[in-house]
């Protein structure tokens, strides 16, 4: 079978306004690995005669939302409703993190503590724009016991009065395959958008979602799928779409832009509309974040591609996660 590229023109700045104005009106659940991103920005001047590293003068300090907490960031920051559906740490880093949610409006009833576990803390030390090292704090177990079945019965309430899922999969042990499975089919049975960002070696448990949203390097590892050879990987990307029962992969590529492939044969590659790359942290996240509040107000499956790849491609102009709001979303396009 033939499966020849299908084209479509540039997205017009007015439809878009009138998309992004439906936001507001749209509430989505994030379920996955929340984080604390914290950062140590400063100069670099000189070397350690202790080691041959650079000493970083550390001249501010700033803390973010990193994981599925950026995504829920992301959404509220397009003007959404949105709900963290995770566990963290009975720690300082855990109460910062639930404080965080809160200032942004972003509801945090579903966030489960877990005792005698670590909130997961990524530290990054920046200097002169460039990430000079990263130090993660982390556990990476499975949840199990009442934590599990906690976290899973919000998934689960949700998804009555939710418009969307995303499900936010970084490995760190809240996404475990037989709960997530039931959760995915109560969602879809619903007629509610689930889309997922998949660890790698998860990426077989989200059979039957709507959209999964990897990037080259894990849809590789994952499926085979291969960019670097120049020949046209679409056969096989429409084999994952048909055996794993999905509605659409979604693969974002860098610099290469983003391939989507969708139903029996239908496929966009969109170029990248960025001009200046200073940090691709988080760019994944607001991607998925698009995606989302765009299907979930009904915009058509390519524009919300489309609305996600100009987004991309102005986040990466900032170091570290960043988000935007409707307004710039819009403003990208003019």
């Amino acid at each position: 079978m033939s499966h020849a590229p299908r084209t479509r023109p540039s997205l017009p700045a007015e439809r878009v306004r009138r998309y992004v104005e439906r936001f507001a009106s749209a509430s989505i659940a994030v379920l996955g690995d929340v984080m604390l991103d914290r950062y140590f920005w400063g100069d670099a001047e000189r070397i350690s005669p202790e080691a041959p590293v650079p000493i970083v003068r550390v001249t501010r300090r700033s803390r973010r939302l990193g994981g599925a907490a950026n995504v829920a960031a992301n959404l509220r920051a397009l003007g959404l409703a949105a709900d963290v559906v995770a566990v963290r740490g009975v720690d300082r880093e855990g109460r910062e993190l639930q404080r965080m949610l809160s200032r942004r409006g972003i509801g945090a009833d579903a966030l489960v503590e877990s005792p005698g576990r670590a909130t997961t803390e990524k530290v990054r030390i920046v200097a002169r724009s460039q990430q000079v090292v990263r130090a993660d704090f982390e556990s990476d177990d499975p949840i199990e016991g009442a934590v599990l079945e906690a976290v899973y019965e919000r998934a689960m309430a949700l998804a009555s009065t939710r418009d969307a899922l995303v499900i936010s999969d970084y490995g760190k042990g809240v996404v475990v395959q037989q709960p997530l499975r039931e959760v995915i089919a109560h969602w879809r049975a619903l007629g509610k958008p689930v889309l997922a960002d998949p660890e790698v070696a998860h990426f077989e448990w989200y059979r039957g979602v709507g959209v999964v949203t990897p990037n080259s390097r894990q849809v590789l590892a994952a499926t085979g799928i291969d960019y670097r050879r120049g020949n046209d990987p679409a056969a096989l990307a429409f084999d994952v779409v048909r055996r794993m029962e999905l509605d659409a992969l979604l693969v974002t590529r860098g610099e290469e832009g983003m391939s989507l492939y969708y139903g029996a044969d239908g496929q966009v590659h969109i170029p990248t509309v960025a001009k200046q790359v200073f940090d691709v942290t988080g760019a994944g996240d607001t991607v998925i974040s698009v995606l989302a509040a765009a299907l979930a107000t009904g915009v058509d499956l390519v524009d919300g591609v489309m609305m996600a790849n100009q987004a991309a491609g102005e986040v990466i102009k900032d170091v570290g996660t960043s988000a935007l709001s409707a307004a710039e979303l819009a403003a990208a396009f003019e």
